[in-house]
């Protein structure tokens, strides 16, 4: 089985994998509706999205962030090689390993979960507190699926199959989905809840573990050259904790700061970090996935080449989410208003979620880019540049929460999350340069970009009048008040964003926009 992947495989299983995690995000869409349609905005909610964050937020860094790029180098090395006892010894030993800290990780936040809950937010009221507690105990052990399954989907990637990885999120939220119905009309209590979103991870990582053993991996004996192999990948893991995503630490430190304002800032947080993350997760981690073992490979063989790719990476990702950032920012009021919130919540509340996506949206582009960015440094066996640059915008962020929470409030801490995030871009940019002497063509790129701009603001004025004249036509109709401010909204947007979406890529060549992985 051939390894390498063309941009036209590249490609492919992007979009495969991106129209899984499409369909994902929809039905996390469906899902986060219902949890606030149950919940509303306020002390439970404020302690259900803090208990489901903590384990969520350490899948993201431990199991798919830190792991996933620490294991999946070393062991496409071994794949690569053909040596299939010492790779199913690696994934042993890994496994054993990981899945050990993780059970001894579970076992204290079922001792102390109080302690853990005045770390994650330690402005909680008493009244918080006494909800998020038993929510913690019953949610935190979907970590050990999760970061089981994370071992599970490097091995598969290694392949390239990619289905059962982009999959699996689909399930989780169908099972939550299904749940959250049952407490909407059978009166289910939010701890059965907990419980079935439990029960999703567990059947996620069987998922996973079914596909691993049709691939012929198996559980192998461990040997000396597995513990070096371990090694290898603990000497990634440990710097790339810090290192791995500057959304989720910097989300989570929006969390724990949020958590002195009043009761449901949190969950509007939450929520607006739902939909902004939306377009990051069915592109940006889409690409950064496939690309990884790519860029293992490409840094082996051609590592000047690096500099293409990460060129027309930095193009593909401008290109996709540039559109999808505008779309947000136009239909953010309503996203709240209709969407999400209904009638559960003032229309206070619909608006301050309205702005705080606005202002997380802002910083789209760049927090996918830090995914591509960071992997590029994992595939060049290198965790400690990104990890000083982490640092360094993590700290930006604090100091940028604690401030912004003071004069401008739950404001604040959202645009204090967008500033850092495009800083941490620069930085890993710098490191680049001073380490690798990257170069990023920037004449190439800013001519792209020159272009690109064009191109995007004449389908823009073309779609918005097309909208204004939709609306204003529905006007003199008795169905106006369904399409404009119920879910017939949506019919009318999203048919005039996906044909807007079709133009621009039918109009490329038109503009003079050439795009490495579009090309045929």
């Amino acid at each position: 089985m051939s390894f390498n992947l063309t941009k036209k495989a590249i490609l492919k299983k992007t979009a495969q994998f991106g129209t899984l995690t499409f369909f994902s995000r929809i039905f996390g869409i469906i899902r986060e509706m219902l949890v606030a349609r149950i919940l509303g905005v306020g002390a439970i909610s404020d302690a259900f999205l803090t208990a489901l964050k903590i384990p969520s937020f350490l899948r993201r860094i431990f199991a798919e962030g830190s792991l996933s790029a620490a294991f999946i180098p070393v062991f496409v090395r071994k794949v690569r090689e053909k040596d299939e006892k010492q790779a199913n010894g690696l994934m042993t030993l890994s496994f054993l390993f990981f899945e050990g800290i993780v059970l001894i990780m579970i076992a204290l936040v079922a001792i102390y979960p109080r302690q853990v809950l005045y770390f994650a937010a330690p402005g909680f009221s008493q009244e918080q507190l006494k909800y998020a507690i038993p929510f913690l105990r019953i949610l935190f052990p979907m970590i050990f699926f999760f970061s089981g399954s994370a071992l599970l989907a490097g091995a598969l990637n290694s392949v390239n199959h990619v289905f059962i990885p982009a999959f699996g999120p689909v399930v989780n939220n169908i099972i939550f989905i299904a749940f959250l119905f049952g407490a909407l009309y059978f009166k289910f209590s939010v701890s059965t809840v907990c419980f079935g979103v439990l029960l999703s991870s567990l059947i996620v990582f069987l998922m996973h573990l079914y596909v691993y053993f049709k691939y012929n991996f198996k559980f192998g004996v461990i040997t000396d050259k597995s513990y070096a192999a371990l090694k290898s990948v603990l000497s990634k893991f440990i710097p790339s904790l810090l290192g791995v995503s500057i959304i989720e630490i910097n989300l989570f430190i929006d969390t724990a700061i949020a958590s002195f304002l009043n009761a449901g800032s949190l969950s509007m947080l939450h929520y607006a970090g739902r939909f902004m993350n939306m377009p990051i997760g069915i592109f940006a981690v889409s690409f950064a996935t496939i690309l990884l073992p790519h860029f293992s490979r490409c840094a082996s063989y051609a590592p000047k080449r690096l500099n293409f790719h990460i060129l027309e990476t930095t193009k593909i990702i401008t290109w996709l989410l540039l559109p999808a950032t505008i779309f947000l920012i136009f239909v953010s009021e309503e996203i709240f208003t209709i969407l999400m919130f209904g009638n559960v919540t003032s229309l206070e509340n619909a608006l301050i979620a309205k702005w705080l996506l606005i202002l997380y949206s802002v910083g789209i582009v760049f927090y996918a880019l830090n995914k591509i960015l960071v992997n590029v440094f994992y595939a060049m066996h290198d965790t400690v540049s990104p990890t000083i640059a982490l640092v360094i915008a993590t700290f930006i962020n604090f100091g940028l929460n604690v401030v912004g929470m003071i004069y401008f409030g739950v404001f604040g801490i959202a645009a204090s999350t967008t500033i850092s995030g495009i800083a941490l871009t620069l930085f890993y940019f710098y490191f680049l340069y001073r380490k690798y002497r990257f170069k990023f063509y920037f004449a190439n790129y800013f001519n792209f970009l020159i272009k690109y701009g064009l191109q995007i603001s004449s389908v823009f004025i073309f779609s918005s009048i097309l909208y204004k004249t939709f609306f204003y036509l529905l006007k003199y109709t008795k169905y106006y008040d369904f399409f404009r401010n119920a879910q017939g909204f949506w019919i009318i947007t999203m048919s005039i964003a996906l044909a807007a979406f079709v133009i621009l890529y039918k109009t490329k060549k038109l503009f003079g926009i050439k795009i490495y992985y579009l090309s045929k």
